[in-house]
């Protein structure tokens, strides 16, 4: 197994995994019947002894052409072998210091991205080519050649994966400030109308009732009929009727106070007496 190149990373959680189902009882029976399934792979008695062979270092007694040939017998045997799923374990632990390798480069290179979906697409797209190899002649397969697929198909795939990203953040970035400029002035509007409302309540000029009726009514959007069907001691012309002389007292009211603290008052309650919705229509 790979020590030296463990992380805790994604990649290695799955390659954990999958290693732990192969030497549990039941999987290491199906990966005997793999290796008994070929002359190449008969001398291999456990998934440990198959990627110690594979994963040993790199000098000059390594004998690439055999460690190709048995990468090959792996592949093809998806076209022969029914337990699709093994052979598929067994080809990502044999590629595992493939697989974690551009990982890492991907990480480092485009650190927006989160690694958990970089882990996933790399490890999509290395099943991918798996399986299209199934269909074609690799008797001239190296690890090299699938290695530089997998690094360049990720890579592009994390190029595009950040433009979109960075596009995204731009547009979320223009719609917030875009709504900042329309709602600051709204919150200011609405939040004075609220404390004019609230000096009309402490005044007695404006009973709880009222307050909630025009608020419906004015700022909420309800119809005189549905109101009505709330208020049921209120017919739908009473509600229009209710709601106009609540707008005049308003309005005398701020026109009272704006002589004094000046015309914000009187501007936006003239504002609410506007809404264009449910207006008032005497019989």
């Amino acid at each position: 197994m790979r020590d030296n190149l463990r992380c805790d990373c994604h990649i290695c959680d799955v390659e954990n995994r999958l290693f732990e189902l192969l030497i549990d009882p039941s999987g290491s029976t199906r990966f005997l019947a793999l290796c008994n399934s070929s002359p190449v792979l008969a001398k291999f008695t456990n998934i440990s002894e198959l990627l110690a062979h594979l994963h040993s270092p790199r000098n000059g007694d390594y004998d690439w052409s055999e460690a190709g040939e048995t990468l090959t017998t792996l592949i093809r045997a998806q076209a022969s072998l029914p337990d699709l799923e093994l052979i598929h374990s067994v080809l990502v632990l044999a590629f595992a210091p493939t697989i974690h390798r551009t990982y890492r480069e991907v990480c480092a290179w485009f650190r927006e991205l989160e690694p958990e979906d970089v882990a996933q697409q790399i490890l999509a797209f290395f099943l991918e080519f798996i399986v299209s190899a199934r269909a074609e002649n690799v008797a001239g397969l190296l690890p090299v050649a699938l290695s530089r697929s997998l690094r360049k198909t990720s890579f592009r795939w994390a190029q595009k994966e950040q433009r979109a990203l960075l596009k995204l953040r731009q547009e979320l970035q223009t719609e917030l400030d875009i709504s900042q400029r329309i709602t600051e002035p709204l919150f200011q509007t609405v939040s004075v109308l609220n404390d004019f409302l609230d000096y009309c309540t402490r005044q007695r000029l404006l009973s709880s009732f009222e307050r909630d009726l025009l608020i419906k009514f004015k700022l909420d959007g309800f119809s005189g009929k549905e109101i009505q069907d709330r208020h049921t001691v209120l017919s739908e012309q009473a509600v229009h009727l209710r709601v106009h002389r609540i707008m005049q007292r308003l309005e005398d009211a701020a026109l009272t106070l704006s002589a004094k603290n000046g015309d914000s008052i009187a501007h936006n309650t003239t504002k609410l007496s506007r809404v264009p919705q449910n207006k008032f229509a005497g019989p």
